[in-house]
């Protein structure tokens, strides 16, 4: 009878043993986050940089001391958004945009020049910290206004550039940027680097729409013209709901370095102007 009793014990703490380890096995997977797959996200992991004037992004400017306008038609396309088990999150996407400077001739604005920019990104983020690899493609003509009067010249590149940027809270957001030519035409200086941050006020709630002040600027070094690009905003942010990337902004504004259009990117340019610019 002791040794049945024994037996039967044994095997009721095998039981449980069993019971156990099968609850914790099956609670493992609930504790860690399922690895995910998304496919066509509403909108882009790395966030758009407002202060840098190349990001891609739909929007236009009149320039304040020149009678000439800027537009920006451009968009980013993430095909696929990767949530692995720890806690990092993977983007991989397209992007695209173009940019024509408008000037003023009697009652017309005829186009003076046009950039057109494309690539392929690959994108991290980990809390507070997000990183950007690009391969991009850029070329510039001249506008139909400047026939016969500037000499147009063939430019095209490539580069691979790399941005980091580190985001404590909602109120700040300090990024940086390192890239090279490649496959350069005209030939020149093949590096480049950027520095900048974005910082904001809270936001206030107009029944549903949130909006903010904010203030933004990036400094630019280019190799091949030995300056500092500058550009510097400040004005306002719409959003229908806070955690989202897009929104509606209007800015003034102030560049200072050499011009951003290929045609003309060893001319100086100095111009401020109010812009309305549409985020992605």
């Amino acid at each position: 009878m002791r040794n049945i009793k024994k037996a039967s014990f044994d095997f009721v703490l095998l039981c449980d043993l069993c019971v156990l380890c099968g609850s914790i096995f099956l609670a493992v997977p609930a504790l860690a986050d399922p690895e995910q797959w998304i496919f066509l996200p509403p909108a882009p992991l790395f966030k758009t940089l407002i202060a840098d004037p190349r990001e891609p992004f739909t929007g236009i400017t009149a320039y304040g001391n020149q009678s000439r306008f800027e537009g920006a038609v451009g968009a980013t396309f993430e095909f696929l958004r990767y949530h692995p088990p720890d806690q990092t999150q993977w983007g991989w996407g397209l992007f695209g945009d173009g940019f024509i400077l408008l000037d003023e001739q009697g009652a017309t604005f005829p186009m003076r020049g046009g950039d057109w920019h494309a690539g392929m990104y690959l994108s991290e983020a980990s809390g507070p910290f997000s990183h950007r690899l690009e391969f991009e493609h850029q070329s510039s003509h001249l506008g139909d206004s400047l026939e016969g009067i500037r000499e147009p010249f063939f430019f095209s590149r490539e580069n691979f550039n790399y941005a980091f940027s580190f985001q404590p809270g909602e109120g700040l957001r300090l990024f940086s940027g390192l890239g090279a030519w490649y496959n350069m035409y005209p030939k020149g200086g093949v590096l480049f680097a950027s520095l900048g941050l974005e910082a904001y006020s809270p936001f206030a709630d107009l029944e549903g729409a949130f909006l903010r002040a904010y203030a933004a600027g990036e400094t630019k070094w280019l190799q091949e013209t030995g300056v500092f690009d500058n550009n510097l905003q400040m004005g306002i942010q719409l959003k229908f709901r806070k955690e989202e990337t897009r929104d509606v902004r209007l800015a003034l504004l102030y560049y200072n370095g050499n011009s951003m259009f290929g045609q003309f990117y060893r001319d100086h340019d100095e111009h401020w102007g109010v812009g309305v610019f549409f985020d992605p």
